[in-house]
């Protein structure tokens, strides 16, 4: 099983996340935005190309190690994210495309925005900037015929809901 917990940021894909590793038994990937922070890189709306390429390289290096799990940030959102926030149309075709080749996942979870934004010092916390992301990840999941399902609610209820889908 290859679960990817999808949608902007803020939205709650990690505690999501955490509490079907414990039911499933399953790791969760680390978030590489995280680790990139942690190195020193700038990781907001001015993340420059270079930094998003390592983190999608850090990403796939991740996904292709581990045979099942389940990711609260995966391949596409590095496509999402240089489609926002880079002009340059060659990064934004060169990612996609090595995106679209690696992407794999058994179930897609799509969250959509119905909380504020909480501040965990790395996240941006402009609600229009995390609309524009979430906008661009439903463009993304259709426009690349993603098979997902929008999970909503409470944290229990998107739980329950991932559950209802996976068995």
């Amino acid at each position: 099983m290859r679960i990817a917990i999808v949608g902007a940021h803020g939205v709650g894909k990690t505690t999501l996340s955490q509490k079907l590793a414990i039911e499933l038994g399953l790791p969760i990937l680390p978030d590489v935005a995280i680790e990139a922070h942690d190195k020193g890189f700038a990781i907001s709306e001015n993340t420059p190309p270079e930094i998003q390429f390592w983190m999608f390289g850090r990403q796939l290096e991740l996904e292709r190690l581990t045979g099942k799990f389940i990711a609260d940030k995966c391949l596409m959102d590095y496509s999402v994210y240089a489609d926002i926030l880079f002009d340059d149309q060659r990064v934004k075709e060169l990612l996609s495309e090595m995106i679209r080749r690696n992407t794999k996942y058994s179930h897609v979870f799509y969250l959509p925005i119905e909380f504020p934004i909480k501040n965990n010092g790395i996240r941006s916390l402009d609600p229009e900037f995390q609309k524009r992301v979430n906008d661009r990840y439903l463009e993304i999941l259709n426009d690349w015929g993603i098979e997902h399902h929008t999970i909503s609610g409470s944290l229990d209820d998107r739980f329950n809901q991932v559950l209802k889908f996976i068995k």
